[in-house]
């Protein structure tokens, strides 16, 4: 059975016709586009959660939104749906996706990137790793803050698992969002990497060494024995073809899977959530 999502902010009506006993497992979700939709899309594209699939029914609360960092989701202002509903439903797992918006967010617009000097054929000589080492700090904060949630006196929910993934490799490429069908957003790693001077056949590796640096900060949070699960979904994806401006392999656009990538990251969660009872 496909998973139903539920988007309270983002279509409130939903909410209006939602009935939670008339499903056997109810979930939990925060996160960015992985679990919500592109830009300003008029109806949802593929995403993590509606590519899921389980043996029950199934519905998810998400308060996903587009675009979003961990540290958006950790303040109060833009978490504070996803903080009430733990608080106010029990749920049997909690879905979180954070962390690639901050990375992409942190090349784009930060000092990750760097021209190589004397190493131009070494993928480490255009990476400021000490801002990386910022970055990753800043992303555990966040995280811990948002696990700790789970522990407040109100909540109905601690001892409900947490469910976090670690998103997957983009090849740097021009290939932009669409808003209402039309290329807007982006490029995220692209243009950063040619501003710098990154060689094509460099650029990949490059971002796949940031990255893996980043997610380790989520993946050293797993630890079973507190109920807190990382999927590492790293290389679950066939990368999109360098150079190519759209649709290639898993990929829609530079960093958002398609509806084939989001399915292959889908299994591997679902297949965790189905050791802690969700199927």
């Amino acid at each position: 059975m496909k998973n139903e999502v539920i988007y309270p902010e983002l279509q409130p009506q939903q909410m209006d016709q939602f009935n939670q006993n008339d499903y056997s497992n109810l979930l939990l979700a925060e996160g960015d586009s992985w679990f919500a939709w592109g830009y300003l899309n008029v109806k949802p594209s593929p995403n993590v959660l509606t590519s899921m699939d389980f043996a029950k029914s199934t519905a998810t609360i998400s308060y996903a939104y587009s675009g979003d960092t961990v540290g958006d989701m950790a303040r109060m202002t833009a978490g504070a749906g996803f903080r009430l509903e733990m608080r106010n439903r029990r749920f049997k797992a909690m879905l979180l996706s954070g962390g690639g918006n901050d990375l992409f967010d942190a090349i784009r617009f930060g000092h990750i990137l760097q021209p190589a000097g004397a190493n131009p054929a070494d993928p480490d000589s255009y990476v400021n790793w000490d801002a990386v080492k910022q970055l990753t700090s800043y992303v555990s904060t966040n995280y811990a803050e948002i696990i700790s949630w789970r522990s407040h006196a109100l909540s109905m929910n601690k001892a409900t698992p947490y469910v976090f993934h670690t998103y997957d490799w983009p090849m740097p490429r021009p290939a932009k969002a669409e808003v209402m069908g039309m290329p807007a957003v982006g490029t995220w790693l692209y243009e950063p990497l040619i501003d710098v001077g990154a060689p094509e056949d460099l650029r990949y590796q490059i971002i796949k060494r940031v990255a893996n640096r980043v997610l380790q900060a989520i993946t050293d949070f797993h630890d079973p024995a507190a109920g807190i699960y990382v999927v590492d979904t790293r290389g679950s994806t066939t990368p999109a073809l360098p150079e190519t401006t759209g649709n290639s392999n898993d990929w829609a656009n530079e960093v958002h899977p398609n509806e084939s990538g989001y399915a292959k990251v889908a299994r591997l969660i679902c297949a965790q959530l189905a050791t802690l009872g969700v199927s």
